[in-house]
């Protein structure tokens, strides 16, 4: 089976799938990947939303049921808790959604919002919107990123022969000047 059969088998799973936890990459790769035909791009951004949102949720859910043995087993968690709480107090909604943009956080921010105060209602909705925002904003990123690559295809398709022998020549060049090199250091052990 070639590339572009398993993309387009499979794509719409491993979206979901790697959105389930960060999946920035997944989806940047897969909505370039809309330019050659083998996923939709609003398919790819909806399977990512529904990928995100239930993965954020989860861990939310997670950390709302596990937090307080979780807090009491590492005294670092029990002490980042309160903090959080205040930036939620302070920042809301915009505190979910920011959350969702910072690489890294995708699991243990829902985790730790999920052990604090704020009511699961509150996360789910601000959730959706972050993952609508989320999906939207790296889904475009991705497909301007396809565009970008698939206008520098042709110009290197038309510049192949020149890298070739660029290549070439700097290979060559290494070549004989490790060569004199080597001789250099021989005459001066004399």
């Amino acid at each position: 089976m070639d590339l572009p059969t398993l993309v387009h088998q499979y794509g719409l799973i491993a979206v979901f799938a790697g959105t389930l936890l960060e999946g920035e990459t997944v989806l940047l790769l897969a909505a370039a990947s809309t330019h050659m035909g083998l996923l939709d791009l609003r398919a790819v951004i909806g399977v990512a939303v529904v990928g995100a949102f239930l993965g954020d949720n989860i861990a939310f859910a997670l950390g709302r049921h596990l937090g307080p043995r979780a807090a009491q087993r590492f005294p670092r968690l029990a002490a980042a808790i309160p903090r959080v709480d205040r930036l939620l107090e302070r920042w809301r909604w915009a505190a979910v959604i920011a959350l969702r943009f910072m690489y890294g956080m995708r699991v243990a921010g829902p985790m730790l919002i999920g052990s604090g105060t704020m009511p699961a209602w509150e996360f789910i909705a601000a959730n959706l919107v972050g993952a609508v925002l989320w999906a939207a904003v790296i889904g475009s990123l991705g497909y301007v990123a396809g565009q970008a690559v698939e206008r520098m295809l042709g110009n290197v398709i038309e510049a192949e022969r020149f890298l070739l022998v660029l290549v070439v020549v700097i290979g060559v060049a290494v070549i004989v000047v490790h060569a004199l090199m080597r001789r250099r250091a021989r005459r001066t052990d004399r």
